[in-house]
């Protein structure tokens, strides 16, 4: 058989990511002579399509140590895996690597800069790279992902809306719309947002309903709330989070019967619930916790932690209690 050259090997490591095969992605990148830039930025963005941002960091690692130096493509799926696990630090280091790097700051990259920013909770360093372009050339991705940012943390998105007929861009699209009922859901603005939805010029996505629904949710409203519920589940019978939501709804008020039938609907489709879990970044590195987890070496340390820290909150709990009875 004739010797592979990068270019077949390369294409064997990023057909293998694509379909979600990262295990054979993996071992034909360590049988590979020669690697170059685009051997480890296939992998990386192939953990980072498989949900696997952790080992995608983790490949980047690797990368600086063994590999090439990392190009704007590369840092795309770095700051993607960035933002879904909201490590706000190694985001920062992330882009004082394309800074120092001289890498080019192209429109791709700098949306990944925003999301990440916006995502992480650092919403003032979202808007100072998105205002470093001219409105001339940003493009409906990047204003996108600086209306989510703003929706995500309830801030004004509205004027980024508008803008989006403007400046010779295309018509507002279903993400963007998402990102104004979840802006006004989260506002309380629960029925403005219903009606915003209906007078849309579009098919009602999974996502716009998905952020009307969490409003509902958070806000109280439950009649809205259950006919938002079931209309998810028909449009997304297989994602079990459509039926813990409306589960949730029934839940909270007391609707125990119709709770129960959810769990009976799950069950009957084959629908599993996928394990809730929390994540914390302590000194560069990432922790991940399921509910009763012992699997961190120091777990013992970490809930005797927790106890403590309840119990000075219920301490303060009922501190306040007697100072507002002796008023």
């Amino acid at each position: 058989m004739p010797v592979k050259i990068i270019v077949s090997w390369n294409a064997m490591l990023d057909g293998y990511a694509m379909c979600g095969e990262m295990a054979s992605a993996r071992q034909v990148l360590e049988s590979m002579p020669q690697r170059d830039v685009v051997s480890w930025s296939c992998l990386i963005d192939g953990y980072v399509k498989s949900g696997d941002y952790k080992e995608a960091l983790a490949v980047f690692e690797e990368m600086q140590i063994l590999g090439p130096k990392a190009n704007e493509v590369t840092m795309v799926s770095v700051l993607c895996a960035c933002a879904h696990l909201g490590v706000l630090d190694r985001g920062r280091l992330m882009h004082r690597y394309v800074i120092d790097n001289g890498l080019p700051m192209t429109l791709v990259l700098r949306t990944s800069l925003v999301e990440m920013f916006a995502k992480c909770g650092a919403v003032r360093e979202a808007l100072d790279v998105f205002r470093a372009v001219s409105n001339r050339r940003t493009d409906v991705l990047l204003r996108n992902a600086m209306i989510g940012g703003l929706a995500i943390h309830g801030l004004e998105a509205w004027h980024f809306f508008e803008c989006l007929g403007k400046h010779g861009m295309t018509a507002p699209k279903s993400e963007h719309f998402a990102c104004i009922v979840d802006v006004l859901a989260r506002a309380g603005q629960v029925a403005e947002a219903y009606r915003f939805l209906l007078e849309m010029p579009m098919e009602h996505t999974a996502s716009l309903l998905g952020a009307l629904l969490n409003g509902c949710l958070i806000h109280g409203k439950s009649d809205l709330a259950e006919i938002v519920g079931r209309k998810l589940i028909e449009l997304d019978p297989d994602n079990d989070g459509r039926y813990i939501g409306l589960l949730n709804v029934y839940a909270a008020i007391n609707r125990w019967k119709e709770a129960r039938t959810m769990r009976e609907a799950m069950e009957r489709r084959g629908v599993r619930k996928s394990a809730g879990f929390s994540s914390v970044e302590i000194s560069g590195s990432l922790y991940r916790f399921i509910a009763h987890d012992v699997t961190h070496p120091n777990s013992e340390q970490i809930y005797k932690m927790l106890e403590f820290i309840v119990s000075q909150m219920k301490l303060d709990v009922h501190k306040d209690i007697r100072e507002y009875l002796s008023l």
